[in-house]
């Protein structure tokens, strides 16, 4: 039983991490001339009459977002040598990692793989597209306490309490579909929607509303907890005589339907903008994406503990200097856990909502060839986070597009994107990333031998690339000046 509880909660740990198969979205790509850009703003008029997607070539994208991993952050010299060490040595310098953790630690990973994508232009004033994406997003919130917890042990709280609360991990991974139009409304607005049905295959939803370990003078801790955790997918659960949780088990073999996208997992959401020309060389926009929900009803649990109980406790360095082995020390736990809290358990279906996002945007057009943008992102769901991105784009017409970033993210001050596109004939290729990795670290395997390298910042990236077919040229009007330049 102990097996399958820990198998149960790595398969949520695997989907929140590879669901990615959740969410920031590419903010160098906003002011490029490409149709994936209509993706932050519906209202956008991409520079062709006709556009054909290819299936995961036209816009597979990867995203991590986080204040946690960088290596900078786990790694430091080592004192008086010529050597580093990580942030579980005794000798590291923790008070720095967690203030740049701050109160809360975070975690948001992305990707997305189209499927297939169209778009086409009725009479230069509308455009109307529709595709369908393979999608997902992972996002995770930890309170600093429980690094201490972690890194320090329980020595730190003794006497006093750790505050827990605020923990949450929402994970979900669903195929969508989505038809889009927008139209000129006048010479100078143009506004456009976009409506989303989605079909969820899985997901996973851990909240503490209240979570509270007090440690005691002897080392025993008390539990005050709020927990709710809902899960959608090829879960197992069976009740004990008294209704209480017996198993949870992740089905060793999974087809296609216990994981693929369901209408029992049915969910809409919209795209709203609007782009508009204030003067000839200044052109605003906003847009509001993902407002939307997902109601998951196939295969669906909530589990709902509010107890206090008392436990020995674990300290994470017993497996560090290989005093205890890890999987006894999560066992341990989690038998306090399972045996203490009086879980309540409901089939009912439950809803989960988008991270919805708002896009404010400005773009100068000092010369024909040059334009200068600063574009605003808020993003709602597990908290308020917001991101400000500056740019700089130069056009050879609609053949070649260079975009320079900055984007101000994280609580870090140094994001230099790059963004290229490059048209010849009906194809189009792009690629996009918000952060340009300047320098690398070098890690050697065991035997010495094995080599490989990593960007020595991983607490802000985002990569897209993909190849377009183009057909047919925007037909301009003189006062027609759209807000994403050529």
């Amino acid at each position: 039983m102990k097996n399958n509880i820990r198998k149960a909660g790595l398969i949520a740990g695997i989907l929140m991490i590879s669901a990615g198969v959740f969410s920031q979205h590419i903010q160098t790509q906003y002011f490029m001339n490409i149709p994936q850009s209509s993706e932050f703003n519906p209202a956008f008029r991409p520079g062709a009459n006709v556009f054909i997607g290819l299936p995961v070539l036209s816009g597979s994208y990867v995203g991590l977002s986080n204040n946690m991993f960088n290596i900078t952050n786990l790694l430091q010299p080592m004192p008086g040598a010529d050597s580093v060490i990580t942030v579980l040595h005794p000798d590291f310098d923790r008070d720095l990692f967690f203030r740049k953790i701050g109160q809360k630690g975070f975690l948001s990973v992305e990707s997305s793989i189209p499927v297939l994508g169209v778009g086409f232009a009725i009479d230069n004033d509308w455009w109307i597209d529709f595709g369908i994406s393979v999608k997902g997003m992972a996002r995770g919130k930890l309170p600093v306490d429980l690094f201490t917890l972690a890194l320090e042990g329980n020595e730190e709280f003794i006497g006093s309490t750790a505050h827990l609360s605020g923990i949450g991990i929402n994970a979900q991974a669903y195929l969508q579909t989505h038809i889009g139009l927008s139209k000129n409304i006048t010479d100078r607005l143009r506004v456009g929607g976009r409506l989303k049905l989605m079909q969820g295959a899985m997901s996973a939803s851990l909240k503490a509303d209240n979570l509270e370990v007090q440690v005691n003078e002897d080392y025993s801790h008390a539990v005050n907890a709020e927990v709710l955790l809902k899960l959608s997918g090829p879960f197992d659960v069976t009740l004990d005589e008294n209704g209480f949780i017996d198993d949870i088990t992740g089905r060793e073999e999974i087809g296609f339907g216990d994981v693929g996208p369901s209408f029992n997992n049915f969910g809409m959401g919209i795209d709203i903008g609007a782009e508009y020309i204030l003067m000839d060389n200044l052109q605003l926009s906003a847009s509001i994406i993902d407002f939307g929900y997902i109601n998951w009803g196939r295969e669906s649990f909530t589990f709902k503990a509010s107890n206090d109980f008392t436990f020995e406790g674990f300290d994470i360095t017993e497996a560090i200097e290989d005093e205890k082995d890890f999987d006894l020390i999560v066992e341990e736990f989690g038998d306090s856990l399972l045996n203490t809290f009086e879980f309540v358990d409901s089939e009912e279906g439950y809803v989960t909502g988008l991270p919805t996002k708002l896009y404010l945007a400005g773009s100068y057009q000092p010369v024909d060839f040059l334009s200068l943008g600063v574009l605003s992102r808020t993003t709602l769901g597990m908290g308020v986070r917001e991101t400000l991105t500056l740019s700089a784009t130069l056009n050879a017409g609609d053949v070649l597009g260079t975009t320079l970033s900055y984007t101000l993210t994280n609580r870090s001050y140094n994001n230099f994107g790059f963004g290229l596109s490059l048209r010849g004939g009906p194809v189009q290729f792009y690629t996009i990333v918000d952060q340009i990795p300047a320098s690398w670290i070098e890690f050697t395997g065991d035997n010495g031998n094995d080599r490989f390298i990593i960007p020595q910042r991983l607490d802000y990236l985002n990569i897209r690339f993909g190849f377009n077919l183009l057909f047919g040229r925007v037909k301009k009007k003189k006062a027609d000046i759209p807000m994403l330049v050529e």
